[in-house]
């Protein structure tokens, strides 16, 4: 019952201040999600198709182990600790074909750990 006060409360304080109340928007609730495991073995899936001007948030995993996940036409680079999602909210604002890649690995195990990002209107 106290839990409800308080809440009330929050709701109460941004009136007084003014302040719009905070509730997710139809189009945070309806963001479209696409899961990405990347191993040592790759990512997979390894090639991903998006549209235009619509954003899309990128769940990424790693089980073996810490990773990243690179795009540099979208200046994206996020680390992939294992255990812990690693979210990545993206609206691509061009057309085109894009290689992402893991910026942590060199040699052979570079060349695993690549996919490509396509993004059509």
């Amino acid at each position: 019952m106290r839990r409800a006060g308080l809440l009330g409360l929050g709701v109460a304080v941004s009136t007084v201040l003014g302040l719009p109340a905070v509730a997710p928007s139809a189009s945070q609730s309806a963001l479209a999600k696409v899961e990405i495991a990347v191993s040592k073995t790759g990512f997979r899936p390894t090639h991903l198709t998006l549209r235009r001007g619509e954003p899309v948030q990128l769940v990424l995993t790693a089980a073996d182990g810490e990773h990243c996940f690179a795009v540099d036409a979208l200046r994206i680079e996020k680390r992939v600790v294992a255990g812990r999602p690693t979210r990545v909210d993206v609206t691509p604002d061009r057309a085109g074909v894009f290689p992402f890649y893991c910026c942590l690995e060199s040699g052979a195990a570079a060349e695993r750990e690549r996919g490509e990002l396509t993004v059509s209107d």
